[in-house]
């Protein structure tokens, strides 16, 4: 089922950012755009792996959008309770139009 395949994607991909926490994500020496990069090479891409094969429904595009955001106020080091919008986190992390690809 496409659900599950996805829920395992979100595991995995939750696992390496996990992973990556205090080696990169908590590190105030690092840049946002190498962050950003790593993100996208490392996190990303295992979580959206084989993604076009799947036929994916609002529940699915929901829980995708939920980790991706809860992933980018990690990286931004924006708590939910600081009242900041997931278009402002993903501007900060990913630039100008907050899109994954450059």
């Amino acid at each position: 089922m496409v659900s599950d395949e996805i829920s395992e994607r979100i595991r995995k991909a939750r696992l390496d950012f996990a992973n990556l926490r205090h080696h990169l994500w908590r590190r105030r020496d690092i840049r946002l755009s190498i962050k950003r990069r790593v993100y996208c090479a490392a996190v990303c891409s295992v979580l959206i792996y084989v993604s076009e094969t799947w036929p994916i429904r609002v529940e699915d595009t929901r829980k995708l959008q939920v980790f991706d955001h809860r992933c980018l106020r990690n990286i931004a080091e924006v708590c939910w309770d600081h009242r900041v919008s997931n278009s402002e986190v993903r501007r900060r992390v990913l630039g100008i139009d907050g899109k994954l690809v450059d």
